[in-house]
């Protein structure tokens, strides 16, 4: 954690605090890496169980025409988003705040997202019926709770 500016304790029950405030601060910090682990343990179970990515490479079941949007549709958004967190900051040396220097990125990968999510329900349901949309949010929510586990040093 960063450090941060504390004033100098004038008496023990502020020094109390503070030490119940870091305690607190310890605890909702723990409490939401194990959450975050609870949901990649259970995306990484039923991406194991569903045999999900060879469902998705080689299944004859899968309606490929939706798949394929799906997969542009995530393309797409990846290289916006690297767009806006790499190329941008770092090769171009461009520090505003992205609704100002390209106001329209954001809400392109919105309405692209949104496609791609509801193109991936459309093209596995054959393959997963009523549960598609549940085995898709439960990886979704993996994937983004992993993000937990990524050391950033900034």
């Amino acid at each position: 954690m960063a450090q941060r500016y504390h004033r100098v304790p004038t008496s023990e029950e502020e020094e109390e605090k503070r030490g119940k405030r870091r305690r607190a601060e310890a605890a909702e910090h723990i409490a939401t890496k194990i959450q975050a682990l609870v949901w990649v343990a259970a995306g990484g179970f039923v991406v194991y169980q569903t045999d999900m990515v060879g469902v998705m490479l080689q299944d004859p079941s899968v309606n490929r025409f939706w798949f394929n949007i799906a997969t542009a549709c995530f393309s797409i958004n990846c290289v916006l988003c690297f767009y806006l967190t790499v190329w941008l900051p770092y090769v171009q040396r461009i520090h505003l705040e992205w609704n100002v220097y390209c106001p329209r990125v954001i809400p392109t990968m919105t309405v692209v997202g949104i496609l791609c999510g509801f193109s991936l329900v459309r093209g596995l349901w054959p393959v997963w019926g009523l549960l598609t949309p549940l085995i898709l949010a439960l990886t979704f929510m993996a994937g983004i709770m992993s993000l937990h586990f990524i050391p950033w040093p900034f």
